[in-house]
């Protein structure tokens, strides 16, 4: 990683896909292995404290349980028949949790099975009887399967916030001491993490050396699981210097029983929209990729249904190099029918588009989406760019071809005819440079876009919409008030203070915004003046509590 966004694979910088996997038998994994490496899956996420290899791991006095470790090396050997490498999660929350679905009450370390733990905090307490022989297992499973080749990663604990009266400092501690035991024996140095449960944000934890990468685990309570993976992973990258995977993800955290009928389109769109949120995985489904057969009324038949499903996002970002890419940043005209993301850098990008009104909880999809256009904002300054859009039925398979040009920082799309979604590549034509006039006419100053604006914005999710008027003084340079911002629907005004000119790109910090309650300062405006005359605007909030607003919409001059 050192710094990327993305892990080298064969000496490249690339995105994968990755499983979460779990059976009632151990020779299912032969199954979920061989669908693994046939779909382009490159890494499975193994939860050991899974039941299937026979229970915990140790014993009650805390040595490795030499039959349930044989287990695991079976299932990890038929991996490495099958080309994949395997992220060891040495224990989920369930058996630290009470009453936790029964699993505290099982665990071998519970006083009452003759444990040394009488509650399950005594894990996260330093220097306990419990810690300590947890400390010791984990170090004889780590020396045992260091030498392994396909070990991707060692995840410490699945969702730590979960354990029973766990708080951030004794969680984030347990954290760092089990990375330090871990990395003491293991010669090949691999990666460390953890993950938490997203309904709190320790930042100690994210910020801690024990967590090389972020883990994260979305399952939205809307069903927007698309929509939530690309907010997440632009939260988690633009707040943490750490790259981000998905380590599980569903349409709910409940139960995949409870999918309405077309949940099949929510849970495809998911794997593409990891492809393009700037996350170095996608797919990594909970219930699709193998805890789904649990229930008794879904099982290997709603398994099967998902058992190639990253395959053509696999075939369509084969052959891309993901190195020095970013999430960038896509504005939508007001009344658009399509939604999606991109990622890239100065000289190439991907992106995914699809029917924006394709939402939970019925899916539906228009006939076709025709007559769209959207703007992406690409760094660089090159100004011509090829655009190739493909199926994503297969991955493969180019539909339409266009060429665009750069205004200012962003470039401009036409999109071809399409019914549910679409997926694309661009990149500089070959030839296509820099002149001096493009580094001559950036702007220094507000003279472009001063003036009075108006126009509606909306949010990502078009839940939301409201009135901004804009007044901009000419001459403005960084760090100056340059104006007022005016919500008349909401009774809010402010000032905008200019921050930054990137190209064609104004950034204005709202402050001494006043008026209703609701009315906070602290928004970040990004405004572009397009080709027919017109402001872009985006919008983004984001409170002291986590919550983001993001909304998008195009001013006219008045």
């Amino acid at each position: 990683m050192d710094g990327d966004s993305y892990f080298s694979i064969d000496g490249r910088q690339q995105l994968f896909f990755s499983r979460n996997v779990a059976a009632w038998y151990l020779t299912d994994f032969n199954t979920l292995m061989k669908w693994s490496g046939e779909a382009g899956t490159k890494v499975v996420r193994i939860q050991l404290d899974n039941l299937v290899a026979g229970g915990n791991g140790y014993t009650n006095t805390g040595e490795v349980d030499e039959a349930w470790a044989r287990n695991w090396d079976g299932v990890f050997d038929q991996a490495e028949k099958n080309g994949v490498q395997v992220l060891v999660v040495f224990s989920s929350w369930v058996p630290w949790s009470d009453p936790g679905f029964g699993g505290w009450a099982a665990n071998p370390m519970n006083q009452k099975n003759g444990g040394p733990a009488a509650t399950p905090y005594e894990l996260l307490t330093k220097d306990s009887d419990t810690q300590n022989l947890w400390l010791e297992w984990v170090k004889t499973l780590v020396t045992r399967w260091q030498g392994r080749r396909n070990i991707f990663a060692w995840e410490i604990f699945s969702e730590v916030n979960l354990i029973t009266g766990a708080t951030q400092t004794p969680g984030v501690e347990f954290i760092e001491r089990t990375a330090a035991v871990i990395r003491k024996n293991d010669s090949q140095h691999r990666p460390v993490t953890a993950s938490m449960a997203h309904f709190e944000e320790w930042t100690r934890f994210y910020n801690s050396d024990a967590v090389d990468f972020i883990n994260i685990h979305p399952y939205p309570l809307s069903a927007q699981l698309d929509r939530t993976i690309i907010a997440d992973v632009h939260y988690w990258l633009e707040n943490y210097d750490k790259s981000v995977i998905i380590g599980e993800s569903g349409l709910n955290a409940e139960s995949p029983e409870k999918y309405p009928p077309n949940a099949e389109i929510g849970v495809r769109h998911a794997v593409w929209a990891g492809v393009v949120s700037g996350s170095a995985n996608a797919r990594s489904l909970y219930w699709e990729d193998g805890f789904g057969i649990y229930f008794q009324t879904l099982s290997w038949s709603f398994l099967e249904k998902y058992q190639h499903l990253e395959l053509p996002a696999y075939r369509f970002i084969e052959d891309v190099d993901f190195a020095g890419f970013e999430p960038l940043d896509i504005r939508f005209p007001p009344g658009t029918q399509v939604w999606g993301a991109a990622v890239g850098n100065e000289t190439s990008a991907i992106g995914w588009l699809r029917d924006a009104n394709c939402e939970p909880p019925d899916w539906n999809l228009q006939p076709v989406i025709s007559g769209q256009t959207v703007s992406i904002v690409v760094p660089g300054s090159t100004p011509t760019w090829q655009v190739d859009f493909y199926s994503t039925q297969n991955g493969t398979d180019i539909v339409s071809s266009t060429t665009a040009t750069r205004q200012g920082s962003s470039i401009t799309i036409s999109l071809p005819d399409f019914t549910d979604d679409i997926a694309f590549k661009m990149f500089t034509q070959p030839g296509s440079q820099t002149g001096p006039a493009a580094s001559e006419a950036a702007p220094t100053t507000t003279d472009l876009i001063a003036g009075d604006w108006s126009g509606t914005i909306f949010s990502e999710t078009h839940n939301f919409s409201a009135l901004v008027e804009l007044s901009i003084q000419p001459g403005c340079t960084l760090d100056q008030v340059c104006g007022m911002v005016t919500t008349p629907e909401m009774a809010c005004q402010g000032n905008i203070v200019l921050k930054e000119i990137d190209g064609g790109t104004f950034v204005f910090l709202e402050e001494d915004i006043t008026g209703a309650e609701s009315c906070v300062s602290g928004g970040i405006e990004r405004l572009e003046l397009q080709a027919d005359g017109t402001l872009a605007y985006a919008f983004n909030l984001t409170l002291p509590g986590g919550e983001r607003f993001i909304s998008n919409g195009v001013l006219e001059r008045q």
